[in-house]
């Protein structure tokens, strides 16, 4: 499982990826990590491609997963089981241009809905059986235009995306005593 890192290293996996992606368009898009505090006094200079991290969420079917037992005999917690949703969008001088970027962009992470550990940036924060689910997301128009209010710049085209689950290792290690011997009463029947 991953550690705390994580989080960070999606987000730089992601930059890579549209930036390996969009490399064949001309002029090719800066990409950038971004938050709405980055758009307060303008918007980014186009070609550009914002990826902004707008929410964090527990992964509810893998919550209750059980605990693993470690070959030195601790116990460790499940791995904390998040789902990170991305608000992807093109800055371009023309409505065509942000369509042509929008549209490798889908076809990028169609292709690429499965990281697996080779594909992740970070060294060291990954297990080797690791993988990583890009999933686009249809959200409604109003919460799209909630996620861009807080900006003072208008609504523009974006695509959002889930990636998923992203377990992050416990940072709590019980020691647990192997059982040496059991005893099981006798039942009468």
């Amino acid at each position: 499982m991953a550690t705390t890192d994580a989080i960070a290293f999606v987000g730089d996996t992601i930059k890579a990826l549209l930036e390996n992606g969009l490399a064949t368009l001309s002029p090719k898009p800066t990409v950038l990590l971004s938050t709405p505090d980055d758009f307060k006094s303008s918007a980014p200079t186009p070609p550009t491609v914002t990826v902004f991290l707008y929410h964090i969420g527990i992964a509810g079917e893998m919550r209750n997963a059980a605990g693993r037992s470690q070959l030195n005999g601790t116990w460790r917690r499940p791995p904390l089981p998040l789902e990170l949703h991305f608000l992807v969008t093109p800055w371009a001088k023309t409505a065509r241009d942000a369509y042509r970027i929008i549209g490798v962009i889908a076809q990028l992470f169609y292709d690429h809905a499965l990281l697996r550990f080779d594909e992740l940036q970070g060294d060291k924060v990954w297990a080797p059986d690791d993988t990583v689910e890009i999933v686009m997301e249809s959200l409604p128009v109003d919460t799209l235009y909630d996620i861009w209010e807080p900006t003072d710049i208008p609504y523009k085209l974006s695509l959002t995306y889930l990636v998923r689950i992203l377990g992050i290792d416990s940072g709590i290690l019980t020691n647990t005593a192997p059982v040496a011997v059991a005893t099981f009463p006798k039942v009468s029947v």
